[in-house]
């Protein structure tokens, strides 16, 4: 199951999504999301919401994976998150989610 990413705002509307369909960030949490400040936290079996105040420590993870991790399938797809968290740092009562099964 992979770990799909919704950014959502308060009242849980869903205002931007990315799937994980090939279960890339599932199987990146034994490996190299550990090495990250908060990416490390995600579990395939559970959820994790990060709010705005965290959005520049989620860019910083995002860029760690871009420089260590090139061309890869888990630098595509946090490529496609960027936005999203960009996105959340800019907004107010809005969460980023990391939805497990």
């Amino acid at each position: 199951m992979g770990i799909d990413v919704r950014l959502k705002r308060e009242d849980g509307e869903v205002i931007g999504e990315v799937d994980d369909f090939r279960t890339t960030l599932s199987r990146a949490t034994s490996g190299p999301l550990t090495s990250t400040r908060l990416l490390r936290y995600l579990v395939p079996w559970g959820d994790a919401i990060f709010n705005q105040a965290q959005a520049g420590d989620l860019i910083d993870d995002i860029h760690q994976i871009l420089r260590s991790h090139p061309g890869t399938p888990l630098a595509e797809l946090l490529a496609s998150v960027e936005p999203l968290v960009q996105r959340l740092s800019n907004e107010t009562h809005a969460y980023l989610w990391f939805v497990g099964d």
